[in-house]
């Protein structure tokens, strides 16, 4: 890959990490603690589920994603 696209695809995916992170982090809570949202056992419950599913999702994606690209690459080149 070209150091220019690196660099424009790196720039992207700091913006997303940063904007989802503003978004789970300070929209989402906030807005339920600004409406007087009463939070509760099974509700806290239930949102520590999610960011762990997540925390894993991501951990898995970026663990094995390299792996698929690496034999593609390694594929294409044994074919061309």
């Amino acid at each position: 890959m070209q150091d220019k696209q690196l660099m424009k695809d790196a720039k992207m995916c700091t913006r997303w990490a940063l904007g989802l992170t503003f978004v789970f982090i300070f929209v989402f809570p906030g807005s339920m603690f600004l409406t007087g949202y009463n939070y509760s056992l099974p509700f806290f419950k239930g949102w520590t589920y999610l960011a762990y599913s997540w925390l894993v999702t991501a951990g898995l994606f970026i663990s094995i994603r390299p792996w698929i690209e690496y034999f593609k690459e390694k594929k294409e080149s044994e074919q061309g």
